[in-house]
């Protein structure tokens, strides 16, 4: 694997599972932040979300995070204080088979957008997402 050979900090979802999304990001924060206060850019690829939540993208693969758990790596990485960049990669609504995959991966990355804004989650409930009549 290319990120041990180079040293680089990742989690499997093995490791999510284990360990839970709270503890992952606890780890990741303390070594990205540490004792030194530094920028973070985030680069989310929407594929590692469960299709169930981002459809629409080049490759969905069943069993990827959860909705709620995107949605808290973007609230811990907003409440550091440090986010400087974000790039929501692989959202690709012309690859959903149906007008509703495709506006609910958008829908899915633009909430996850806003979190890292500060905006806050109430919930998610499928039924109710409202779309924005121009995607």
């Amino acid at each position: 694997m290319i990120l041990k050979t180079l040293g680089i900090k990742s989690y499997s979802m093995s490791d999510v599972d284990k360990l839970t999304i709270n503890k992952v990001m606890e780890e990741t924060l303390e070594y990205l932040v540490g004792k030194k206060k530094r920028p973070i850019h985030l680069s989310f690829d929407i594929d590692g979300l469960d299709p169930s939540v981002a459809p629409a993208t080049g490759t969905p693969v069943p069993g990827g995070l959860t909705y709620r758990e995107g949605m808290y790596i973007t609230e811990q990485l907003f409440n550091t204080g440090l986010l400087s960049a974000v790039d929501m990669m692989e959202v690709n609504p012309s690859r959903g088979e149906t007008e509703r995959e495709s506006k609910l991966t958008v829908n899915t990355a633009l909430n996850m957008i806003l979190s890292c804004f500060g905006k806050a989650r109430a919930g998610f409930h499928v039924s109710s997402m409202h779309f924005p009549d121009s995607i």
